[in-house]
């Protein structure tokens, strides 16, 4: 069975006489994990790559006959102990054969990344011609800081042991003799490997922070408008591609039980790398950025309207890459695909929409019994607000609860906030992406406490959101008139 593109299962079936074209059971749900989500009526499954697929329900098949029970026929039938097995699926529906393929399987996508073989493959070394160097600037009158190793165990040695030689044979580190001497540390990747972490912490304190601007996530957004195909790229070891300015090598130094090193090429937990690392990244594709091209820090997008516009754009951009000596990750790139993940966010030609995982820890978030699990929830909640119409107005017995003035005190009204607020982010809408050649239109309320908006527009059958938009009134303005706040709301939301 195809679920969806790189996902698919060997199922077997028993032939029977129903009007269903097929039925997957309990043993199917119970033969691996997959994960059902009731709410948004889809299932989950894995790709070859062991990457969870979600798969939606597709509008229901003319063929299909069923039979409707009532929530109270169920009831009692559980009660008379009438039924033996009850289970739920849904069925992801391939397009036609008409319709372009979206995925690595395509042929021509596949000759494509083939004949750039060489932009996948592994880096090493040290490529010295690049306009982009990494600087550390540090503070006036700083001395290099000390402090011990840290203990490490077993398991961590070995680990310890196969990197240091991989990056002495791969020219990125040296050994070294500066005053600097940062200890190491590892942490675990989502697969359970070890990482080797570099601790920063005291030179990240005494280095002259780089303000360059960082993109509005909202901003890059609205870029995707009426795009319809996007492919993801993902440098191999991307900051290990970018050379420190030698003069600083000898503040990277880190200390080790087996030797003192320093770096010759960017690490990561430097403060100022994931700038450095942009800034290299927009210097390549300048003239591409906001056209076919988004850069966030390492994040990078390529859009297009049309598969065969979208295979000319990602040639260009590994045509880039390849000039510029730059590898990426083949196994974490996406390519052509009609929908993938991007900033928090999950991207469609139909909109964007909430992450399951950002759901599920809306879902799972416990009471708050304390004014810092507040702040942490509306934190999270806040980064999703322009999915939620009213926001404001919503959270306010809880924004009053972080009052240092007023003593923590959980009433029913800011409880009834904290769940309304939940429930209102699981059911976010799909949110249009801006599209400037649409009719759009913008209906503003304000009341006593916030001012409200929702940004629509207009696909030629029916008017769908874009944004909703939520602030608190100003202080000065609460005790102004219902006019006053209309047009208070008219500005506010206009020069947003």
């Amino acid at each position: 069975m195809h679920f969806a593109p790189l996902a698919c299962e060997a199922v077997s079936f028993d032939i029977l006489d129903t009007k269903f074209d097929m039925i997957l059971g309990m043993s199917w749900l119970q033969s691996e994990d997959h994960p059902v989500n009731f709410h948004r009526c889809t299932v989950h499954v894995c790709d070859r790559r062991g990457k969870l697929v979600s798969c939606t329900v597709s509008l229901p098949h003319p063929s299909i006959g069923c039979h409707v029970a009532s929530a109270m026929s169920i009831h009692q039938s559980i009660r008379r102990n009438d039924i033996e097995e009850m289970g739920i699926c849904f069925i992801h529906a391939l397009p036609p054969g008409d319709q372009p393929k979206t995925d690595t399987s395509d042929p021509r996508i596949i000759e494509l990344l083939d004949n750039y073989e060489d932009v996948f493959q592994s880096p090493a070394g040290v490529i010295l011609d690049r306009p982009i160097r990494h600087r550390i600037t540090l503070e006036d009158g700083v001395v290099p800081p000390c402090g011990c190793i840290y203990r490490v165990s077993e398991e961590e040695l070995q680990v310890l042991w196969a990197q240091l030689d991989d990056l002495l044979a791969k020219g990125w580190i040296r050994p070294s003799c500066s005053p600097y001497g940062a200890p190491v540390l590892f942490v675990r990747k989502k697969n359970k490997d070890l990482r080797l972490c570099i601790d920063y912490r005291k030179l990240n304190a005494q280095t002259i922070k780089n303000v360059g601007p960082l993109p509005r996530i909202d901003d890059l957004l609205e870029r995707l408008g009426g795009a319809k195909y996007f492919s993801k790229l993902d440098l191999k070891s991307g900051y290990h591609q970018i050379e420190i300015q030698p003069k600083d090598r000898y503040k990277t130094a880190f200390k080790t039980r087996y030797g003192h090193f320093e770096w010759i090429v960017m690490p990561l937990g430097l403060t100022n790398a994931p700038a450095t690392f942009r800034a290299a990244m927009t210097a390549e594709f300048r003239d591409l950025l906001d056209r076919i091209v988004l850069i966030y820090l390492d994040d990078i997008l390529l859009y297009s309207r049309t598969l065969d516009e979208h295979l000319e754009h990602l040639r260009a951009v590994l045509e880039r890459l390849r000039i510029a000596k730059y590898k990426a990750n083949r196994d974490k790139c996406e390519f052509a695909q009609q929908e993938l993940e991007y900033l928090g966010h999950y991207v469609t030609p139909q909109g964007i929409r909430l992450l399951a995982d950002k759901v599920q820890a809306i879902q799972d978030w416990p009471d708050n019994n304390c004014t810092t699990h507040v702040r942490s929830f509306l934190g999270l909640a806040l980064c999703y607000m322009r999915f939620v119409k009213g926001f404001q107005r919503i959270a306010a017995p809880l924004s009053r609860l972080q009052s240092p003035l007023v003593p923590f005190k959980l009433s029913d009204e800011a409880r009834h906030a904290f769940h309304t607020l939940k429930t209102t982010l699981l059911q976010a809408p799909v949110l249009s992406i801006y599209d400037s050649t649409l009719l759009t239109k913008v209906t503003m309320d304000a009341s006593g406490y916030g001012i409200y908006a929702v940004l629509e527009q207009h696909d030629g059958t029916d008017w769908h959101p874009v944004e909703y938009f939520s602030q608190k009134v100003p202080p000065i303005n609460t005790l102004d008139d219902a006019r006053k706040k209309e047009l208070l709301a008219f500005v506010t939301v206009l020069k947003s």
